[in-house]
């Protein structure tokens, strides 16, 4: 995987980064009239323990691992184009960062995926608007690319006054990709459990070997409903 430091990866070296970059006139315009048709309609990100306050960080999502949302993908063609025309893309979204707001530090989910953010609508640069791998800070740019290990320690802040959008999507690793299908369902089976851990905070107090059982169970439930999403589209975003 060819990096331009140790931290973050060199889009020049991605047919995926390259189409979008060559396309990003058309996209960043979609997404942008997207974002204001949809503004009022950005949902809080569930993982209360990474973040400030509950509206912190907002999302709405094109894809979620693995499966479209079809409503959202209608509107937006450009999109539509990029996901259908590079299958290693599984997840996608249009993502705010509110104004004076922090992403603590986190891992993500998975170490099999790129995640990528393209910049829409950036209030600063570093050091007052900015986003960390492995303590390497990096700003923002309004039509450029940050990619990176969603597996490495990372945190996002936005100090300005107003709020920070990027476009967010995750690329699967060429060593993953005949694995594609297990690893979104094993990530949607524990994000569905961090999003039940939230709504009844009992959850988190069970025993590690119950957790278990119920990451398993719903992995098993996913499987089930596999087909069914990937004909009719996401049923509930996570």
């Amino acid at each position: 995987m060819p990096i331009i430091s140790d931290n973050y990866y060199d889009p020049n070296n991605y047919d995926w980064a390259i189409y979008l970059l060559e396309n990003k006139a058309e996209i960043t315009a979609e997404l942008k009239s997207f974002f204001d048709d949809k503004k009022g309609e950005l949902k809080a990100h569930f993982y209360g323990e990474e973040l400030e306050s509950d509206t912190s960080w907002q999302t709405h999502s094109f894809k979620t691992w693995g499966i479209d949302v079809f409503s959202n993908l209608e509107k937006c063609p450009y999109i539509g184009k990029f996901l259908t025309s590079h299958p290693m893309v599984i997840s996608a979204s249009i993502n705010l960062l509110g104004a004076n707001s922090k992403i603590k530090v986190h891992r993500g989910d998975t170490n099999a995926i790129f995640r990528c953010h393209l910049g829409l609508d950036i209030p600063g640069e570093v050091p007052d608007c900015g986003f960390s791998v492995g303590d390497e800070h990096r700003s923002w740019e309004e039509g450029e690319l940050l990619i990176f290990n969603d597996a490495s320690e990372h945190y996002a802040w936005n100090n300005t006054e107003n709020d920070r959008i990027i476009f967010l999507f995750d690329v699967m690793l060429p060593p993953f990709i005949s694995d594609r299908k297990s690893v979104c369902i094993n990530v949607r089976a524990f994000l569905l459990l961090q999003y039940l851990s939230t709504k009844m905070r009992w959850v988190k107090k069970l025993p590690k070997f119950i957790l278990r059982v119920i990451h398993f169970s719903i992995k098993v439930f996913l499987y089930i409903i596999y087909s069914y999403q990937m004909r009719k589209g996401v049923i509930l975003k996570h």
